[in-house]
């Protein structure tokens, strides 16, 4: 069994949703459901109770689900450590990127780096999970991609590598989408969608808070679809990075309008402040600074 089958059957479990998981996981609905059914044929059982709406863990699907995380903890630290022992004999450089940074050309920057030193061994991983922050702690890898500052420590640096705006989603009937910019004292009393991502819900806290109010957030989800068609219904308005939209870039449902000033999210790629580049390391950084996208 491919270990990536594992690990989209775990966010499948999580979310009960193909939509859901197809948008956290970056690949399309018919792509992880043809993965599922590999899983299912090679296992032999049935892992999930499909309706038109919603998946539901068969008794075989909580019995694997019981195990996948253990496993793919243990696939995650194996290779972790080979990659360790790997780096002491050879030119090697390890880069590890979250699964939220995705869009923002993370992994295209990593690949043009090897493009243009190929001499390098370089490994690359996508985290997710409690291996995140370890991972990174325990130096396991030079450098990482995240969109959480809260990282950030007197013993950790980072380097903004793109960052882009926050904008308010509301239905085209909403009075505020008839307004070019918002403040966000604003929308004080407006029903809200936000992300369900903690340091997105810290950013978005933190600037209405210095506004003098506390929003009144009526769903959380990470799901854009939900969030865009909730608001074009006037459920709510919701607030999502801009590039977020998708599909719904230029509807006639929903308008997105800017803040002022303006809020926005940011990429960042995090390196231990007091341990020295490794020579592929200072490679590496020079050339993130040299043409990343920290100034869009």
């Amino acid at each position: 069994m491919e270990i990536e089958f594992l690990r989209e059957f775990i966010v499948l479990s999580e979310t009960c949703s193909f939509q859901e998981a197809s948008e956290q996981l970056y690949i399309t609905n018919s792509t992880l459901s043809k993965h599922i059914q590999k899983m299912e044929a090679e296992l032999g059982h049935p892992l999930f109770e499909r309706s038109t709406r919603r998946v539901t863990l068969t008794e075989m699907g909580h019995i694997l689900q019981e195990s996948a995380g253990k496993i793919l903890a243990q696939y995650d630290e194996a290779l972790i450590q080979m990659n360790k022992e790997a780096a002491k004999a050879t030119n090697t450089l390890s880069v590890a990127f979250t699964n939220t940074t995705f869009r923002y050309g993370v992994l295209d920057t990593i690949l043009a780096f090897k493009q243009e030193y190929p001499e390098i061994n370089l490994q690359i991983a996508e985290l997710q999970g409690p291996l995140q922050k370890s991972t990174f702690l325990d130096r396991q890898v030079e450098f990482i991609f995240t969109g959480d500052k809260s990282w950030t420590t007197k013993d950790i640096s980072h380097h903004i590598f793109a960052k882009e705006e926050v904008v308010l989603v509301t239905s085209a009937d909403n009075p505020l989408a008839e307004k070019s910019v918002l403040s966000l004292s604003e929308i004080a009393d407006e029903q809200l969608l936000l992300p369900d991502r903690a340091f997105l819900q810290d950013l978005l806290f933190d600037a209405c808070t210095k506004a003098g109010f506390t929003p009144k957030v009526r769903m959380y989800t990470n799901n854009t679809q939900t969030a865009f068609q909730l608001a074009a219904n006037n459920y709510a308005s919701a607030i999502f990075p801009r590039s977020c939209l998708g599909e719904y870039t230029g509807s006639k449902e929903v308008r997105a309008v800017t803040f002022y000033p303006e809020i926005t999210f940011e990429v960042y790629m995090l390196y231990m402040a007091n341990r020295p580049f490794s020579s592929a390391g200072e490679l590496f950084f020079d050339y993130v600074t040299a043409y990343g996208r920290g100034d869009q």
